[in-house]
């Protein structure tokens, strides 16, 4: 059996405990990352307006898909930075841009309900670890606690 094996073997909840740990984790690197980087500014191309990026915005869609509480809040203000990504107006490194979108599929799929794939999720929280070599390990840690009986 692989990881992912092991990963889709859990019951929802489990797949859920892992989802926490390693979006947490990813939400770690976006942090850094924006600390490093302060203002973070993009124009936008449609109408060549300066936009200035929200840094707060993953953890705020973080604490809100785990408390299903101002998600209708959290959706709207992912409304300009997701079309400057779509339309290359705003863009990240490569693992700072995974961070980013495992943080926002983990609020997809748990604070708006959304259909997401989890292993994209499980993936994406992957990618955002710069160093390929930490990611099984990374993964297996996260499943082992994920089926150990709570008290």
């Amino acid at each position: 059996m692989t990881l992912a094996d092991d990963f889709r073997a859990l019951p929802p909840t489990g797949r859920r405990a892992v989802h926490d740990q390693l979006v947490g984790m990813a939400l770690e690197r976006w942090r850094e990352y924006a600390d490093r980087q302060g203002v973070i500014r993009y124009r936008e191309s449609v109408v060549g307006t300066e936009q200035v990026v929200d840094a707060t915005l993953p953890a705020d869609a973080f604490a809100a898909a785990r408390t299903r509480q101002g998600c209708a809040e959290v959706d709207a203000r992912y409304a300009e930075p997701r079309a400057a990504l779509q339309d290359g107006d705003l863009q990240f490194p490569e693992p700072i841009a995974y961070a980013y979108d495992a943080v926002y599929n983990f609020f997809r799929r748990y604070g708006l309900g959304e259909d997401v794939d989890d292993w994209l999720i499980v993936n994406q929280a992957g990618s955002s670890d710069p160093d390929e070599a930490r990611w099984a390990p990374t993964l297996q840690r996260a499943i082992a606690a994920a089926t150990v009986p709570r008290p």
